[in-house]
This record gives structure tokens, sequence and C-alpha cells, in this order.
């Protein structure tokens, strides 16, 4: 394994531009910016999380906090979860926007005391995780929205979201039903991307990665700023306990996705799939590669110029 500060760009990002408009259009996909595409994207891309991201259907991103890449890594956000289930002494835990059941599949078998719920809008991702939860009497989960959350799922001692909550349209509304859903003295845990403070300062072309990042993989309104969430969880009244920014933990596991990607543009093997494949599961490749110039900018090292989003977590308590 190569670390991620050696590990150079497959390519500099005006050839990764380019190489996205010729094969995609880059004003085709800027389109559905504004569109809701979250379902078809969902459905179409599920084949391509287990059998590329991650062998257990995984649907974020890993956080390698030594910069070295490791499917570990995948695990990182729980590992926190794990921590604060054990300091608030957790019986409930709910998670949204569960997908196909990763978290909550791995944090159940170490706290068998404890019922996991993960909530879901997709029925097919409900589907999924409930066969592989089978074999987990403390684990279940459930089709619905994290802008509804149904009251029998509310008392919750933990909620958790990873990488959902950028889909959220009305984040005073989903921060309500939120601070709703949690047990006085409960933890909320949220990591996704974030859209920097400064976005629009950033270089036009790290700008328009980030777009296109966003729009292949459905956050088609673009991501939150950090500082929005926050003081809509605040408004919500909850008290936050802190705001992490962990985009350097980011970059290993985005720079190897990113060489992934980067063989399916070069490979006229791999562009023969743009004729028998989903259109949203093949976008994916475009989110792979230009995820790292979002995040470190377009030079060959990070911070070499201006970035257009972060990777944070953000922690948040419900007062007793």
């Amino acid at each position: 394994m190569v670390h991620a500060r050696t590990t150079p760009f497959a390519m500099p990002l005006p050839k990764a531009l380019e190489h996205v408009d010729r094969f995609f259009g880059l004003d085709t996909i800027l389109t559905d910016e504004g569109c809701d595409i979250l379902r078809p994207y969902y459905q179409q891309s599920e084949p391509g999380y287990k059998r590329v991201h991650s062998e257990k259907g995984c649907m974020h991103m890993a956080l390698n906090p030594d910069g070295v890449y490791s499917a570990d890594g995948y695990f990182t956000q729980i590992r926190t979860v794990a921590d604060h289930i054990r300091q608030v002494q957790a019986k409930r835990v709910l998670e949204l926007g569960s997908g196909m059941g990763f978290n909550t599949i791995a944090l159940a078998p170490d706290h068998p005391d404890v019922q996991f719920t993960g909530l879901d809008l997709m029925a097919h991702h409900v589907n999924s995780a409930g066969k592989d939860a089978r074999h987990l009497p403390n684990a279940r989960f459930q089709l619905g929205s994290y802008a509804d959350i149904p009251t029998d799922l509310h008392g919750a001692d933990v909620v958790f979201a990873v990488e959902t909550l950028c889909y959220a349209t009305d984040l005073d509304a989903v921060a309500r039903q939120i601070a709703a859903a949690m047990a006085p003295g409960g933890r909320f845990i949220m990591y996704d991307g974030f859209r920097r403070a400064d976005f629009h300062q950033a270089p036009p072309d790290v700008q328009t990665a980030a777009r296109l990042f966003e729009v292949t993989t459905a956050v088609t309104g673009g991501f939150h700023s950090v500082e929005a969430c926050e003081a809509a969880l605040a408004r919500a009244g909850l008290v936050v306990l802190r705001r992490d920014d962990l985009s350097d933990q980011s970059i290993a596991g985005l720079r190897y996705l990113h060489h992934r990607s980067a063989r399916f543009f070069r490979s006229w093997k791999y562009r023969l799939l743009k004729h028998v494949l989903p259109v949203y599961l093949l976008r994916n490749a475009v989110a792979g590669l230009v995820g790292p110039y979002m995040i470190e900018g377009a030079g060959p090292n990070s911070g070499d110029t201006q970035a257009a989003i972060t990777y944070s977590v953000l922690m948040a308590e419900k007062p007793h």
C-alpha cells in the first residue's frame, strides 16, 4: 500500500474534465442539478457499491487516519458511533439512511443488549439489509424517511447518519425530527460532505469537479454547509458538542477510487459499458474520478489550490 500523499493524481484536473465531457458531456450531467434522481440513482447503483466500492455494500467514504488506503477505513465512522453508544449506555440506536445495512449490521454483534433500527427511504435497501441481518436478533430495518421519523422509533439514545443528510431539502424540519426522535441525554452523530463557506472562491474547475461529484452521487441540490447544519441542530434544541474537519482522512480512499475510475475512462473496453449499463451506475465513475480534486484542490499535492468541499463530522446532544 502507498501513502496517499505520495500517490500522484492519475491526471490533471483539466484532463479529467475533458474525459468526462467526451464520455458523458459535462452540460448533460449538470442538467440534473436541482432534479430529484435519488430513487433511480440508488436502484441503478446498488451493483456498483457491492462490486466496486466495497464487497460488503458499504455506501460511504473510507476514512484512513494514517493516510494509507485500507478497507478498514469504512469502519472508522461507526467506531465513533460505538464510542457514543458506550458513553451514554444506549439501549436504542437509530440509523438514518441506513442503505444496505452495512453500519447497523457491523455494530449490532458487538452490542447485543442494544436494539438497532435502520431507517431508509428505499424499499430495495430495506429488503437487502433485512436479509443480511437475519442472524441478528437486535437489528431490524424499516422503510421510512428521516423527514418524517415514525413515532415508534422515538426515544433513541443514539441517532446517527452517515452521508445521508446531504439529501435533506429542509434542514430545520429534519433537525426537528431528529431532536424529537432522541431521548433526553441522547447523542446525534452526523458524517457528511459539506460545501466550504468560500466554495465560490475556489478555482472554477474545482467548483465544476465538486458539482459533478454532487450530481453523480444524486446530491443534486449541492452539499449543505456545515455551518447551516450546525445552526439547524441548534435551532431544534440540540447542543452541538463538536465539529471536526476530517477531509485529510478521506484523501487516501478518494485517491484509491480516483485511480480505479481513471482506468474506466482510459480503456476502450470499459467505455463499451456505456451501451449496456444504466447511466446513473456508470456516472459513479465520474464521482470517483473527480472526488480528490474537490477535497484537495486541483494541484498534485493537498493544499496546492483551494478546495471546495470538506468531509466533516458533527456531534450533538439533547439536553435532559
